[in-house]
Formats: structure tokens, C-alpha cells, sequence
């Protein structure tokens, strides 16, 4: 069992990188409502692709300084708008592959959270051009909060969730995602609720695993901290991501928090796994974190 104290729940330095697209507009927006709440510096990061080898050098050489000179000028626009409004903001132009520069700047830059938008593909657009946000979130090591194509536009005034739901599957592995969580949810004094779905009729909840996990995340909180949450559990056959989904929506959440394991990059391309379809169909920003 991993045993260790949870990340802090306090963000400093925000890493959002952005395609200067609409879905990562909405990240910025989210970004900046975090950063106004923790009085957070923001970093934009925008990847340029390789150059083609295959293409003359000359053609590669004006497509590249081209296209390099004008996504600089957005990105540099996208720093200075938020400078104008008041934040701390600096911008970082990358060239290569995307999951890597922006594992790498996360690094560099000491980040603690990484806020990105994702469009939710699904189906025949998801099988030829996969999911850039899914390789990020899966590879990469601090928490990210990834808004989807249904999260509703942030406010201007500081982000607070109010009501948040982790869902887990009870291993006590996951016990320091569900600290984090467990502590997120008590800064913003928000309602907490464990939430529990099995994913065959024919299993039975594991009392023996669900009292191990209880202990591990109880040994993970702060001393003489009793926590206090709900727990539900739900016995289902099929489509956990909706599940969580419609749990969450009847709660009226704003903030699904999930576990991830890292995955190879070919894995994007294939039919969408329970954070994919969680983030795809969530009415809320859906954050993802792994083992502390």
C-alpha cells in the first residue's frame, strides 16, 4: 500500500496549455478564476508540432517560421491580456511532442496544477485523431483539472466548488488520491461524497477491501482529523462513466474528481475508457490525479 501525505491543496503555479482554440479559452478562463482564488501565477503553454522531414527544406523552412511567428503573436497576445487584467503571467512557445513538453514545463516550472480543455471526441474522430488532453492527463504527474466540451463557462469571481464527488473503486492504493480529494473538498468547504460503482451485477461490495481503505485514508489526513463525508455505492453492468456522470448532475456537483492510470499514447486512438467518457459527458470541470 502506498502510504504518504497527499499533495497540497493550495495552488501556486498553473500550467494551461492551449491550442488558442475555443475549448482552451475556457481553460484559460478557468485558470485565471484558480489563480485569482490562490493568488496563483499562470504559465500559457502553446506545442508546435515537429517540422515534416518529408516536405522541401525551403517549403518547410516558410511554413514553419510562418506558422511559428503568428501562434508566438497569440500566444504572447493570450499572456498580455491576462498581465492587463492583473496576473502574473508568463507564456512558453514549445516545439515537439505535446504529452513531453508539457510533462517537461510542468517540471520546469514547479507547477502544481495544469488546467486544460478537451473536446470530448468520441467515435470515428476519436479513432484517426485521438485525444491530446487525455495523453497530458494521463502522463502527467501533478493534478489536472480538465474542462470538457459540457462544463459550463466560469465565473469571474474566484472558483469554489461547492459540492464534489470523488468516484473510486475502493482500492486503498487510491487512498492518497482520496485524501487530496477528501481535503480539497474541506478548504472550500465543499460537500464531499464518495462515490462507489461496481461494474458487474454479479459483484458484491468487498467489506474486508472498504475498511482497508478507510484506514488508509484515515492514516492520511491530518491527526484527530475525523472525516466527514457521504458514501454511496451503486451496482451497475455497464457505462461506469456515465454513472458517475449522472450521479454528479443529480447532485448538481461542480467538481468530479477522478483517479488515472497512465497509459500508453496508442490508447487515445481506442474506444474511450471511464475518464474519457467521465470528462466527455460531465456538466462540471473533472479533475485528475494520480498516486502521490
Amino acid at each position: 500500500m502506498l502510504v504518504c501525505m497527499p499533495a497540497k491543496t493550495q495552488f501556486k503555479r498553473i500550467l494551461v496549455p492551449i491550442d488558442f482554440t475555443d475549448v482552451s479559452q475556457r481553460a484559460i478562463d478557468y485558470g485565471r478564476s484558480i489563480a485569482r482564488l490562490h493568488d496563483a501565477s499562470i504559465v500559457l503553454a502553446h506545442v508546435s508540432e515537429p517540422v515534416n522531414p518529408i516536405a522541401p527544406p525551403e517549403v518547410v523552412w516558410f511554413d514553419e517560421f510562418t506558422a511559428t511567428k503568428k501562434d508566438e503573436e497569440q500566444l504572447e497576445s493570450k499572456g498580455a491580456e491576462l498581465r492587463s487584467l492583473g496576473f502574473r503571467a508568463e507564456t512558453a512557445s514549445l516545439t515537439g511532442v505535446l504529452h513531453e513538453e508539457i510533462q517537461a514545463t510542468a517540471i520546469q516550472q514547479q507547477s502544481d496544477l495544469i488546467v486544460l480543455g478537451s473536446h470530448g471526441r468520441s467515435g470515428i474522430a476519436r479513432i484517426l485523431f485521438g485525444s491530446d488532453a487525455e495523453t497530458v492527463y494521463r502522463k502527467a504527474d501533478c493534478p489536472i483539472l480538465v474542462v470538457g466540451p459540457n462544463a459550463p463557462p466560469v465565473e469571474e469571481r474566484p472558483w469554489h466548488p461547492r459540492d464534489i464527488v470523488f468516484a473510486t473503486n475502493l482500492d486503498p492504493d487510491t487512498a492518497p488520491a482520496a485524501a487530496y480529494a477528501y481535503l480539497l473538498a474541506k478548504e472550500h468547504q465543499a460537500t464531499f461524497t464518495l462515490f462507489h460503482v461496481i461494474d458487474n451485477v454479479q459483484s458484491s461490495l468487498d467489506e474486508e477491501r472498504s475498511l482497508k481503505f478507510d484506514q488508509a485514508l484515515a492514516e492520511l489526513l491530518p491527526e484527530h482529523e475525523k472525516p466527514v463525508y457521504s458514501a454511496r455505492t451503486l451496482i451497475i453492468g455497464y457505462r461506469l462513466g456515465s454513472t458517475i456522470v449522472d450521479f454528479a448532475r443529480e447532485r448538481r456537483s461542480d467538481l468530479i474528481i477522478l483517479g488515472a492510470h497512465p497509459a500508453a499514447p496508442a490508447s487515445t486512438h481506442l474506444p474511450r475508457g471511464i475518464a474519457p467518457e467521465v470528462i466527455s459527458e460531465a456538466q462540471c470541470p473533472v479533475m485528475i490525479l494520480h498516486s502521490f
